[in-house]
């Protein structure tokens, strides 16, 4: 069913789309506007500042919708639901070099270039 302003309703379970979700970033560091990328910068910098290791930082950002891929060189957030690429890490002020110098090395899935926590040896 549409709704009055001619948009398509979300299904059900999706929640409605928003700047964070709907938008391709392609090769530009952010997709968003000035006041949404402090808006994410923001609500995501506890995160990454309280994360100790990759895997506190990759279980926070899944808890929150989001996880992180390689796009080429760039550390890029991605938004859960949609698979867009939303901006890269260092544009929220967090650089792959910074996050690295902090945690070391990230565990890589090497077929999609996604972050991923470690595997639990048992």
């Amino acid at each position: 069913m549409m709704s009055r302003n001619l948009r398509p309703e979300p299904p059900a379970n999706h929640p409605m789309p928003t700047v964070w979700s709907n938008r391709l970033r392609g090769r530009r560091e952010t997709t968003l506007d000035a006041e949404s990328a402090v808006s994410l910068a923001c609500h995501l910098h506890s995160t990454f500042v309280k994360s100790d290791t990759w895997d506190e930082l990759v279980c926070s950002l899944d808890a929150q919708g989001f996880f992180l891929q390689f796009e080429g060189m760039r550390l890029a957030l991605v938004n859960k639901v949609t698979g867009f690429s939303l901006c890269t890490c260092a544009s929220l002020g967090h650089s792959f070099a910074s996050l690295t110098t902090r945690m070391g090395k990230p565990f890589v899935m090497a077929e999609s270039g996604r972050l991923i926590a470690k595997p639990s040896s048992r």
